[in-house]
């Protein structure tokens, strides 16, 4: 199941990363450009959060590295605070935009990488709500990993553009 569920979000990112508008089709993709122009480079910042599984508080940092118009590379680390041993995740994500006027919200999928006294991966699936651009960025996202028991968790946090 888990890896039927990977074929397909590779092949739909891979479908999101290699099209391109059709001629008609320009115009308003100029337009969209500019409104996009202000999305542009790599960010990074940092978030607190609570994982509702393991019922722990998290803390960590977040990079984003565009690689095409609505696609990003987006890595993370959580460090999974509480008694019972450290526990701590890295994220291997891409994050996915909707064409929209604004782009505030986005969603994406990647490879999680668990510790806990052992460590393994799992795919995870996150959805958020990012804030305009600027000197700094807040956002609020939510993340479920798929693993035998699944984990949930919530995180806020600001990302400030490395410009």
């Amino acid at each position: 199941m888990r890896a039927i569920a990977l074929r397909i979000v590779i092949v739909l990112v891979a479908a999101i990363v290699v099209t391109e508008p059709a001629h008609g089709q320009r115009r308003r993709a100029a337009r969209r450009a500019a409104a996009r122009a202000s999305i542009g480079g790599p960010e990074i910042g940092g978030h607190l959060g609570y994982n509702f599984d393991i019922d722990r508080a998290l803390f960590g940092v977040q990079v984003s590295f565009p690689v095409a118009r609505r696609v990003e590379f987006y890595p993370s680390f959580d460090y999974y605070a509480g008694s019972g041993g450290s526990a701590w995740g890295v994220n291997f994500d891409f994050k996915l935009r909707p064409p929209a006027r604004y782009q505030f919200w986005y969603g994406g999928t990647g490879l999680n990488v668990f510790h806990a006294g052992s460590t393994s991966s799992h795919l995870n699936l996150f959805a958020g709500f990012a804030g305009r651009p600027g000197p700094f960025r807040p956002y609020a996202e939510a993340r479920l990993i798929l693993f035998d028991g699944t984990s949930f968790q919530l995180a806020a946090g600001l990302s400030f553009p490395l410009r």
